[in-house]
C-alpha cells in the first residue's frame, strides 16, 4: 500500500463522479464562453475608454488633477479634453475591431504612459515611499495592467 493511497480513500470505478455532470457541462460550454467572452472583453474595453473619454471632455473626470500633475509641462485647459477625444477614438476603434494591428501600440503607449504617475509622482501613488503600500491612486494605475492584458488579447485575435 503505497502512501497516497492510505490519504485518499479508495473509489471504485463503477461509482459515478458527482462532478461528471458538471464537468460535461463546462465542457461543451466553453467554446461559447470563451468566443462570447472575448467579445464582452472587447465591448468592456472600448467601453470603459469612451466612458471616461466622455469624462475628460465633458470635464467631470475625477482624473483629471491627477493627468494635469503628472505631466511635466504646462497643460493649459485644452489638455484633457484633447486626451478625452483621443480615448473615445481608442474606444471607438476598440469597438470596430478594425485595424487592429495598429491600434495595439498606440493602446499599450496611452496605458504605458499612466505608469509615469508610479514614476514622477510616487508620493501621489505609494504610501510612506513604500512601492507594496498603493494609495488609491496608485490602485487606479496600477489596474491599467489588466486593461493592457485586456487589449493584447483582443487586438491580436486571428481573423475568422
Amino acid at each position: 500500500m503505497s502512501v497516497s493511497s492510505q490519504i485518499r480513500p479508495q473509489t471504485s470505478p463503477s461509482t459515478p463522479s458527482s462532478a461528471a455532470p458538471v464537468t460535461a457541462l463546462v465542457a461543451r460550454l466553453t467554446p461559447r464562453l470563451h468566443r462570447y467572452g472575448l467579445v464582452l472583453l472587447r465591448v468592456g474595453l472600448g467601453g470603459v475608454f469612451v466612458w471616461f473619454g466622455v469624462l475628460k471632455v465633458i470635464g467631470q473626470s475625477p482624473a483629471a488633477e491627477l493627468v494635469v500633475a503628472v505631466i511635466p509641462f504646462d497643460t493649459g485647459t485644452w489638455f484633457v479634453p484633447a486626451l478625452g477625444w483621443a480615448e473615445i477614438v481608442l474606444g471607438l476603434w476598440l469597438l470596430s475591431a478594425r485595424a487592429q494591428q495598429l491600434l495595439l501600440p498606440v493602446l499599450a503607449g496611452h496605458l504605458l504612459g499612466t505608469f509615469l504617475v508610479l514614476l514622477l509622482t510616487p508620493g501621489l501613488a505609494f504610501d510612506h515611499a513604500n512601492p507594496l503600500l498603493l494609495t488609491l491612486i496608485g490602485e487606479f494605475v496600477v489596474k491599467n495592467v489588466v486593461l493592457l492584458a485586456g487589449a493584447v488579447v483582443v487586438t491580436t485575435l486571428p481573423k475568422d
